[in-house]
């Protein structure tokens, strides 16, 4: 008999199949949003953001491929690169005012949206086809949204629809991977788990997740102030604001887990590499280079700082490991700003690329020692 997905008892493995799957997502939301930006504020080079779209989609086929097979994975493939090449042919017509051909390229790519929940429920049964569609057309219609934002320049209307595009890429991957883990289960074989006998609730696990992904808030919201400070993109003080909120957010989520001072310490080491960042932008736009490498050293001790106080929190996590982690992060946001100020923009990609990159490996680890100490002390009731 199949083993019907319990949001009540979610496995390891349970957790790290609907972590890829909205990771899938998130990429999916970060790159077309890198090309937006490329396309109408000239920002780039856009085919280069275009290219890191094309292979998100192809890393998503990887993972169909291993559960449905090279055909199945191929088809759905071409089917999210017509969708990325319709929201190029979208763009493209905004901008060049063709009222017409923009109505087209938005009627295709609903078509696509409707072929592409078609083909995922021919091919899994347990994934709900209206549900699925529902679902992929309000996120076309918040991408469309988010272009028209860019377009009008109605800059702190476009950190709304960001949130609430980030919001539903990641209930998009929940649906999606419960349906797989359905699939999978189906015949009565249940995927081995890394932790049997171990299982948490549907909210525990979405609050891990949040919490991890607040690394890519960070590189996602520090790029966008590099861009509003340097470029000129957007408003400087809204998306400052925002980028705020994330050191908000980093310690609430660490003080309902660990406690308030640790939770004060935790935002006081993000807020802290926030306004260093700040101030190394401005001593690089004014060529003082004595107090870049100043700035620049701060920023390391505060990376070795926060590393001690993470390991400090929990047995889980080493100094040894999180210090690598973000002193490289440091190193990724630094040469991000070098190269943006410097205008080269495709260096600028490969190291935003990179950042996200090492977000996801930072993020990895950070949910997974969260879920060992949670366990560990049996407290998983206060999150």
């Amino acid at each position: 008999m199949k083993k019907d997905f319990d949001p009540n008892c979610i496995t390891f493995s349970q957790i790290n199949m609907i972590y890829n799957a909205r990771l899938s997502r998130r990429y999916q939301t970060v790159w077309i949003r890198a090309y937006i930006i490329s396309r109408y504020e000239g920002i780039g080079t856009a085919e280069e953001a275009f290219g890191r779209l094309y292979l998100e989609n192809s890393n998503f086929g990887d993972q169909l491929q291993i559960i449905f097979g090279r055909r199945a994975a191929n088809t759905y493939s071409q089917l999210l690169n017509e969708f990325s090449a319709g929201i190029r042919e979208m763009i493209t017509a905004q901008l060049q005012g063709d009222t017409e051909a923009m109505q087209q390229a938005v009627d295709r790519l609903y078509r696509n949206v409707a072929e592409r929940a078609a083909f995922l429920a021919s091919i899994n049964p347990y994934l709900n086809e209206s549900q699925w569609k529902e679902l992929l057309e309000g996120y076309l219609r918040l991408t469309i949204e988010e272009a028209n934002s860019f377009a009008s320049q109605n800059y702190v209307r476009d950190i709304a629809i960001y949130d609430e595009l980030i919001a539903l890429s990641d209930l998009t991957g929940y649906v999606f991977s419960e349906s797989l883990y359905n699939y999978i289960t189906s015949g009565g074989q249940c995927k081995k788990d890394m932790m049997p006998g171990e299982c948490i609730t549907y909210e525990q696990m979405n609050a891990i997740f949040g919490i991890s992904m607040l690394w890519f808030e960070l590189i996602t919201w520090i790029r966008s102030h590099m861009l509003s400070v340097v470029e000129n993109l957007g408003n400087e003080e809204e998306i400052h604001t925002r980028l705020k909120l994330v050191a908000d957010a980093f310690g609430n989520a660490m003080r309902i887990i660990f406690g308030e001072e640790a939770g004060d310490t935790t935002e006081r080491h993000i807020n802290i590499l926030i306004d260093l960042l700040d101030e190394l932008i401005i001593a690089q736009k004014e060529g003082n280079i004595e107090k870049v490498d100043e700035i620049t050293g701060l920023l390391y001790q505060d990376a070795h700082d926060h590393a001690q106080h993470l390991a400090s929190l929990n047995p889980a996590w080493e100094e040894s490991a999180w210090e690598p982690l973000l002193f490289d992060m440091v190193k990724d946001l630094i040469n991000m700003s070098t190269a943006l100020l410097a205008g080269d923009y495709t260096q600028y990609m490969d190291i935003y690329s990179t950042s996200l990159a090492r977000a996801e490996t930072t993020s990895e680890y950070f949910a997974e020692g969260i879920y060992q100490y949670l366990h560990r002390d049996g407290q998983f009731g206060i999150i």
